[in-house]
């Protein structure tokens, strides 16, 4: 009834406030649906396990609502599998606000956004909005927003997390006790700096301190600084980025850690495009000292944009505090027209940290295994986007202890094919 109740009333805002005296009024339709023939994505599929396959679904819809310097925003969305809940079922449990959110522009330079809110920042490394995953991902933030020169700005957010479940907690204490990125906090604060040159350069820093809690109610810091630069010329490009992590985690371990990118991206001629890189997070090795933490922690970036479309690393909470990842890659867009593409990606990937020894005493290779991406994409007019996907990976010994499987199928594969309708129009 309360969710019914939420629709309603988004209806009401979006065509009752059109005879309202406004500077603008713009509405947005995010519909997407994709299946997906899972027989090796996210893990690898033992012999004998049948692929699995699955639809899912999305339908958003947004209100963008200005007034002089004030902008409101609300968008609404229904996430679902298909067939999770009958065809008569009595609730929806799978409509909720993504995002609800107010802007005020109080001078030229100043800005406060305070709301439920997407947060992304540079190539969402770090923080995205997971907009691979249907449900996506949103923050209940406050933002000021600074800008400093026509070149660029400073943001600073800060978050607090409640779960409101009075059951959990101390006598004398809350416990927060949701696990996001194999990490519980209790609060986020960002300072985030870009800048755009002259040249087609791009630099950006970031700090990013999360207060954790562990399940005795006790708080601790750990703290991400990091920078990005890009850098592009007439037919070649030139990005990097490096992330070191310190303080502690939610387990109380001592964290040092890093990561380190960088890439080229050679125009070959104006249709083909090769990008040629690496990327280390840092992991902890089997001999690692107890108490300490060397695996760098991608928290909540868009993990799907790296380490191959399979997602076999930082998916969900999975590889979070383990052994690290490198990976090599060569990604590759073809352009047929204006309208389509096929793009293949290949990633050669090893642990960062050493394994250990197997149970005839031979070190475990650092080798984990080697992925294929290919991914067709074709655009129908301005509003609507089909894609059609197929990945490979060919794994090694040491990804089957990795992941626990010991006898998986010689062949992981992945199939999916996905169609977005995404129209946008002003209603006022």
């Amino acid at each position: 009834m309360y969710k019914t109740k939420i629709a309603i009333s988004f209806l009401i805002l979006a065509f009752g406030i059109t005879n309202a005296q406004v500077d603008s009024l713009k509405m947005n339709i995010d519909l997407r649906t994709r299946a997906e023939l899972d027989n090796g994505a996210r893990t690898l599929i033992p012999k004998g396990k049948s692929a699995e396959t699955t639809v899912v679904s999305r339908a958003r819809f947004g209100i963008d609502y200005y007034y002089k310097n004030l902008e409101v925003y609300i968008s609404a969305q229904d996430v679902r599998t298909w067939g999770e809940t009958s065809s008569t079922a009595s609730k929806n449990q799978n409509f909720i606000l993504n995002e609800a959110w107010a802007n005020y522009q109080f001078s030229e330079r100043f800005a406060l956004k305070l709301g439920r809110q997407i947060l992304s920042y540079d190539n969402e490394r770090l923080i995205g909005a997971l907009d691979w995953a249907m449900q996506g991902r949103s923050f209940d933030a406050i933002k000021g927003i600074f800008k400093l020169t026509p070149s660029s700005k400073l943001e600073t957010v800060i978050t607090y997390n409640n779960d409101d479940n009075d059951a959990n907690d101390l006598p004398d204490k809350e416990v927060y006790n949701i696990t996001e990125a194999g990490e519980i906090t209790k609060s986020l604060q960002i300072i985030h700096y870009q800048y755009t040159g002259k040249n087609k350069l791009q630099f950006s820093a970031i700090a990013l301190n999360q207060v954790l809690q562990n399940p005795s109610s006790t708080h601790y810091d750990m703290l991400t600084v990091g920078i990005n630069s890009k850098k592009y010329f007439e037919n070649f490009g030139f990005f990097g980025s490096a992330y070191y992590q310190t303080g502690k985690n939610t387990a109380a371990h001592s964290k040092s850690a890093y990561q380190f990118s960088v890439n080229s991206d050679f125009i070959i001629i104006p249709k083909f495009n090769v990008v040629l890189g690496t990327e280390w997070l840092s992991g902890r090795s089997f001999d690692t000292e107890a108490g300490k933490n060397r695996s760098f922690s991608p928290l909540y970036g868009t993990n799907h944009l790296y380490n191959g479309f399979m997602d076999y690393f930082y998916f969900g909470n999975s590889h979070f505090n383990s052994f690290g990842l490198n990976d090599y890659y060569l990604k590759s867009t073809y352009k047929f027209n204006s309208n389509s593409n096929l793009q293949a990606n290949f990633h050669a990937f090893t642990s960062n940290g050493k394994l250990g020894l197997n149970n005839l005493g031979e070190k475990y290779s650092n080798y984990l295994g080697t992925e294929l991406d290919l991914v067709f994409t074709q655009k129908v007019g301005k509003v609507i986007t089909a894609n059609l996907g197929h990945s490979f990976m060919f794994s090694g010994e040491s990804m089957k202890f990795l992941k626990n499987v010991p006898e998986p199928k010689n062949l992981q594969t992945w199939t999916w094919i996905g169609l977005k309708i995404a129209p946008n129009f002003r209603l006022k």
